[in-house]
């Protein structure tokens, strides 16, 4: 029997067995597009509500808590991102992590001094701030200087809030992610840097992205075939599922309509999402990648003799994890060259199991 293990690939720094860090930012998912989610004075069920947060609701995260089993954060408002009962002059609340997900990557406030600063990892209690850059000719930055903050004196703002007293908003934090960005893609095709394995960064890319890049993820996708995915860590079963091109196109569409994807490896329950929620658990920040492997086999996918299939994992590891065995995701990408072109034919979001 498998078991799978909730993974927090953005985890900070567990500071005992009740509070713990598990980002700066977080996310509002898991939730429909009519419902809300709602913020409580205290981590507690019954405590009063004081606001509720929409699906896809932006907002930071202070410190989070171990309540029974479950896992509370508390969250507060950040700049331009107000919501009905959520905005500027709301006071910080408790919500259920499970309706969370988290990052370390934005713009924060350091002992309560705003100045455009950029968060871009978090681990052991610390986080890695920009303190400095250095420009090329054409403004594109070439280096960055950095500096590690306890993260107890961080506060997660917008690029709105983190300006401080001055007119006008911060602008260095997209200068920031295309810098690590361009710099990872060298890394990870220093050693190969064959058309197959571009393939396989540019669909990450276009997966980190979506909705909103989907005609440049549509433009890999095989024109046949279209493409084969499953909620389990190989293919070959009968719950592999298969889409095509309109699929693709209407995925913000029909974010809310539930596919069975088969049950689960332990308690066997049927797992109810959306395709559109599958594909953003599928990838993180293209400047996070941790390495990617050709595979030996292709996961149990079939590629019948007279086709040509290549097979690669995608790896994000939470290297400062003292269980970084466990601390990880992976993307499972099946490429199929069609008319001299290599095309997604399947993929798969892989785990730890036991």
């Amino acid at each position: 029997m498998k078991m799978l293990m909730i993974l927090f690939l953005t985890l900070g720094y567990v500071s005992s067995a009740k509070e713990m860090y598990l980002g700066l930012f977080a996310s509002v998912v898991n939730i429909s597009e009519s419902d809300t989610l709602s913020v409580r004075k205290l981590p507690d069920y019954h405590s009063r509500k004081i606001g509720a947060l929409p699906l896809d609701a932006y907002v930071g995260v202070d410190i989070c808590r171990e309540v029974g089993t479950a896992t509370w954060c508390k969250i507060h408002h950040i700049g331009q991102h107000d919501y009905e009962e959520f905005h500027y002059d709301a006071s910080a609340g408790w919500v259920n992590a499970r309706y969370l997900k988290f990052s370390n990557h934005g713009y924060v406030i350091i002992d309560k001094k705003a100045n455009c600063d950029y968060a871009l990892r978090c681990q052991q209690g610390r986080c890695e701030v920009v303190s400095d850059y250095t420009l090329d000719d054409n403004a594109n930055i070439v280096s960055l200087q950095t500096k590690w903050i306890e993260r107890k004196n961080l506060w997660a703002e917008s690029n709105f809030g983190a300006i401080g007293n001055e007119e006008g908003y911060c602008t260095s934090g997209a200068m920031v992610e295309d810098y690590l960005r361009n710099k990872r893609i060298q890394v990870l095709l220093k050693q190969d840097a064959s058309p197959e394995r571009k393939k396989v960064i540019d669909i990450v890319s276009d997966l980190s992205m979506l909705p909103y890049r989907y005609e440049d993820f549509l433009s890999s996708l095989h024109p046949i075939k279209g493409i084969v995915m499953t909620w389990h860590v190989r293919f070959g079963g009968k719950e592999d599922m298969r889409f095509g091109y309109s699929d693709i196109k209407n995925i913000e569409k029909n974010r809310y309509q539930k596919i069975d994807w088969g049950p689960t490896y332990a308690k066997g329950d049927d797992v109810f999402m959306s395709l559109y929620d599958y594909m953003n658990t599928l990838s993180l920040a293209i400047s996070d990648i941790t390495k990617i492997e050709t595979l030996k086999d292709l996961k149990g996918f079939a590629c019948y003799a007279e086709n040509e299939c290549k097979g690669y994992e995608v790896f994000w590891i939470n290297e400062a994890s003292d269980t970084k065995e466990y601390d990880w995701l992976g993307l499972v990408i099946i490429l199929e060259k069609y008319h001299s072109k290599w095309y997604v034919v399947a993929m798969l979001r892989d785990r730890w199991t036991i």
